[in-house]
């Protein structure tokens, strides 16, 4: 019996080796199992990694061409504003030279009504010289007419008495008086 005490032994020992093993065996499954999730989940990682990767690539590119579109946005918004700035100053002048050009105009259009005042009191007073004239002419006339009158008178007068030779005479003094009074009158004008 002692072999089989010896053989019971030793599969005892067996089973237990065995029981061991299964239990050891179990653990590495548990182990490769966790391993293999773990490599899964690192793959996925670095596939996340990989796909972040080429869009930090993608959003760099995107980045680099937003400086570059900052960068001429800066520039344009510079050249903009000195052109702002520029056209204001043209504005301002233009505005100020408006200003010199309406005072003018304002400045003119009272010189206007001052000339037209001025003219209106000439007119008016070239008018009353007029009528005073056309007045004088009229008492002039008159008195040639009664001058007639009384030459008419003379000459028949004379006629009779024969004095006809004083005619050119007194046509000679009233055509000087006449023309004494057209360049006095003239002249006044």
């Amino acid at each position: 019996m002692d072999i089989a005490n010896g053989v019971v032994s030793k599969m005892e020992a067996l089973e237990r080796d065995n029981a061991s093993k299964k239990d050891e065996i179990h653990n590495l499954k548990i182990e490769i199992e966790s391993l293999r999730r773990e490599a899964e989940e690192l793959e996925s990682e670095m596939n996340a990694v990989e796909k972040a990767g080429s869009e930090a690539v993608v959003l760099s590119s995107v980045l680099e061409d937003r400086e570059r579109m900052l960068t001429f946005l800066e520039r344009e918004t510079k050249t903009m504003k000195q052109m702002n700035a520029e056209s204001e100053m043209k504005v301002r002048d233009l505005e100020r030279r408006i200003g010199v050009l309406e005072v003018r105009k304002s400045e003119e259009r009272c010189k206007r009504v001052r000339v037209e005042e001025e003219m209106r009191e000439k007119v008016g007073e070239k008018e009353k010289e007029i009528e005073r004239l056309k007045q004088r002419i009229k008492d002039l006339e008159e008195a040639k007419g009664v001058e007639r009158k009384q030459n008419s008178e003379i000459e028949d007068e004379e006629e009779k008495k024969g004095l006809g030779f004083m005619w050119p005479l007194v046509a000679a003094g009233g055509a000087a008086v006449v023309a004494v009074f057209y360049f006095y009158f003239r002249k006044r004008r």
